[in-house]
């Protein structure tokens, strides 16, 4: 269990730094306010597994959710092809990363629902921040859908919309 709860606050960690990161990269468009409900859950959610690790006597690992937020922050050097511009592939990446790890969460979530009588943990409280995730996952889609459509298309053929401030 504390090997499972670790790499999840560890998930839980670098996924919160990106999306913090996101929400100030897109202030002002319309992937703001999504953005900005998702780092609230998620940031309470990390404090509901700290709480269980306390309930179930669990001591988390303190190194891996830094390494978590240092390789967070050491990705976003990567080259986007554009010296000065956001791209709009950046966008439906870091989109789909999001998604991804709170897939991860929500496969948390329902373990610890299925195991929740053996280790004492309230049960309807982990189906609802599973269905929390559920949620979580039809926004990010929402968004993702929004820029899809430009994501890879040429330069020549779409503006980039990232660089006012509406990229999505």
């Amino acid at each position: 269990m504390r090997t499972y709860l670790s790499d999840h606050l560890t998930g839980a960690s670098g996924v919160i730094s990106r999306v913090g990161w996101m929400v100030e990269r897109y202030a002002g468009t319309s992937a703001e306010p999504v953005l900005q409900r998702l780092l609230d859950e998620l940031r309470q959610e990390r404090r509901v597994v700290r709480g269980l690790a306390d309930h179930l006597g669990v001591r988390l690992s303190s190194w891996k959710p830094a390494a978590a937020v240092a390789a967070e922050h050491a990705g976003r050097l990567k080259p986007n092809g554009r010296l000065v511009q956001r791209s709009p592939l950046s966008l439906h990446l870091e989109l789909e990363a999001l998604r991804s790890g709170i897939a991860g969460k929500r496969s948390l979530w329902a373990t610890l629902e299925v195991w929740s009588e053996t280790l004492r943990l309230d049960r309807e409280r982990l189906a609802g921040l599973r269905r929390q995730a559920d949620d979580q996952v039809r926004a990010v889609d929402g968004l993702a859908e929004r820029v899809r459509t430009v994501a890879f298309a040429t330069e020549a053929a779409v503006p980039d919309v990232t660089a006012d401030a509406s990229p999505v």
